[in-house]
């Protein structure tokens, strides 16, 4: 049989599927099905051949991925295989901050410790003790067949706000670790940079201009361009944008292939980039945690598919403790479903091929391009890191984000979208401490640190103090929603304002309707409600404001009212007499918990 599939059918053009789609989009523009992404160029709802005639080859070392395990405790290191690990992540109680990590302080700490793994490929996080480890780590890779340290002193600038190492001694050191096969030394954390709320674009850039000032160290302290090349390997974060995040792995081996070949012709396909992806902590959310399981797993997906040598997925309750074992087994399991039941370890670039996929990856390759060509113009990644320019770049796409989030621009399920007011996690209190001593603690070192903050932190801490309220057995305020008038409106504001106020974590008392705005507060009187929310439709607002304001002075004079919606028309009567506040679209929710909480839970 030599005819293609579908042959006997007549060929659709780009022009008849275009039609189609704005056909079925039924008067609304074609921008309706396009979408922009972070780096600002436009992305179409498909694409054809006609579109890319140009398909790089993504170069990897081996087909497939290592399902990584993160090790903090030595009991943890028990049947790893078994389990179903492929790869081990020993982190030292150095690089921690924290009680937790693994007391490596001699090279017999950390060969028993690699004896315990049972010969799995290791990444040793030691930091800026690695070249003291360097004759044990190198020794290690005859057993293991990979090993990698992490050191990193652009990295520890980000992370701690010092080198740890004079200036003048990396390239030494950097050489130290260099040459010998199977191992690694030196690691690329732009991990740390998506943890602290970094774009795609914004990673992808950075860690090249990051990469290419340690392969000119090594360079300047005598190292062979080859022996630089596979000296170097990147620790990358993945966040929950699917198909950007297959992109951006895809288009970092196409650019760090591009950026060998100009040291040597042919090194880049030799040695191809060694990539270790690690879930980001920035998208994990601490309350709904179990919906960390599904951005687990598609974030794993998004790393094999994009070309992951090593991934490690986050436990979805890392938040609340460090002995996460049912955490842990299900970030394994979801890899061991991409390799058993989906295959995607069979093939040597799973998403080649898709025009989609193929067009994205050639944008966010030619956008992070051009950023990193500035880069160096303006004297490479070390340069642009003691300015503090890398810093404050990332700092603002992270408040943009978290502006987004409290406008309900950009969606966090369990967070600002369908929150679950039940959930209670006071345990959560600890971490949400360590991270506001993190935020507010003066930076006085030489480097400005980067603050891994999680996106929906001022969620979290706003929320928390209802947890930490109702722990202390103290009454639960409630919210009673007064729906009158139009059914659809009705229904559709009560929705609203139950999903907008369930990030209180308070008691909702919703209700079908009422003939009268008289009976519905004397029913909230009757409730005990602090809160009474007015639902019904802008035109009807008219009518009803002022009798639900009397009705309100009467019957619940301490209580706040709220109205669901913003009637531009009647917002001065209504701020008149006396509405508290507005439920809208617009509205911020996080400067509204502010105001909730400090009212009636206190700071």
């Amino acid at each position: 049989m030599n005819e293609f599939l579908f042959s006997d059918f007549a060929e659709v053009s780009t022009e008849d599927w275009k039609n189609q789609i704005l056909k079925d989009l039924k008067g609304n523009p074609w921008d309706k099905v396009t979408w922009e992404t972070e780096e600002g160029f436009k992305i179409e709802p498909f694409y054809r051949k006609e579109d890319i005639t140009d398909l790089p080859r993504v170069y990897k070392r081996t087909n497939g991925w290592l399902v990584t395990e993160t090790i903090t405790s030595e009991s943890e290191l028990t049947d790893l295989p078994k389990k179903g690990a492929d790869a081990v992540v020993l982190v030292g109680n150095g690089q921690t901050g924290k009680p937790s990590g693994l007391k490596i302080t001699s090279s017999g700490d950390l060969e028993r410790l690699a004896g315990l793994t049972g010969n799995l490929p290791l990444v040793v996080s030691l930091g800026n003790q690695t070249a003291g480890f360097s004759e044990s780590l190198k020794k290690l890779s005859s057993s293991h067949n990979i090993v990698l340290g992490d050191f990193d002193p652009y990295g520890s600038a980000l992370k701690d706000g010092e080198l740890g190492i004079e200036e003048n001694t990396i390239g030494k050191t950097f050489s130290s670790l260099a040459g010998t096969k199977g191992f690694a030394g030196i690691g690329v954390h732009s991990y740390y940079l998506r943890d602290a709320g970094a774009s795609i674009g914004q990673e992808l850039s950075y860690s090249l201009s990051w990469g290419v000032d340690y392969l000119n160290r090594h360079l300047d302290a005598g190292v062979a361009i080859e022996d630089a090349a596979a000296n170097i390997w990147f620790w990358m974060g993945i966040g929950s944008d699917y198909f950007t995040e297959i992109a951006k792995f895809r288009a970092f081996r196409i650019l760090w292939t591009e950026i060998l070949n100009a040291y040597k012709p042919g090194l880049g396909e030799s040695i191809p980039a060694l990539i270790v992806a690690r879930t980001s902590n920035f998208q994990f959310t601490a309350y709904d945690p179990h919906v960390n399981m599904l951005r687990g797993t598609t974030a794993a997906m998004s790393a094999v598919m994009g070309g992951a040598d090593f991934v490690s997925v986050l436990p979805f309750d890392s938040e609340y403790s460090t002995q996460q074992e049912l955490g842990k087994r299900i970030a394994r399991n979801s890899q061991l479903l991409l390799r058993y039941e989906s295959y995607l370890d069979k093939v040597e670039d799973p998403a080649a091929g898709s025009y989609y996929l193929e067009v994205l990856t050639k944008k966010l390759a030619e956008s992070a391009w051009a950023k990193f060509q500035g880069l160096e113009k303006d004297g490479g990644f070390g340069e642009a890191l003691k300015k503090g320019s890398i810093q404050k770049d990332i700092a603002d796409r992270a408040d943009k984000k978290r502006n987004a989030l409290a406008t309900k621009k950009e969606i966090l399920l369990g967070t600002n979208q369908y929150p679950l007011p039940s959930e209670r996690h006071p345990e959560l209190v600890s971490s949400l401490q360590e991270t506001s001593k993190l935020k507010t603690t003066e930076n006085k070192s030489a480097y400005t640190r980067l603050v891994p903050v999680r996106l929906s932190y001022e969620f979290d801490k706003w929320r928390n103090l209802t947890d930490a309220h109702v722990a202390a057995g103290k009454k639960l305020p409630k919210i009673f929603l007064l729906t009158i008038g139009d059914l659809t409106m009705r229904k559709a504001r009560a929705g609203f304002s139950s999903n907008f106020l369930g990030c209180l974590g308070y008691e909702i008392v919703d209700n079908i309707g009422f003939t009268s705005v008289k009976e519905g507060v004397a029913k909230a009187k009757e409730q005990g409600c602090e809160i009474v929310v007015l639902c019904s439709s802008d035109e009807e607002y008219a009518t009803y404001l002022p009798e639900f304001a009397a009705e309100m002075k009467s019957q619940l004079a301490n209580s706040w009212k709220l109205l669901a919606g913003y009637p531009k028309d009647l917002i001065s009567q209504a701020e008149s007499l006396g509405i508290d506040d507005f439920i809208h679209m617009k509205r911020n929710i996080v400067e509204f918990m502010e105001k909730a909480q400090t009212k009636w839970i206190g700071k």
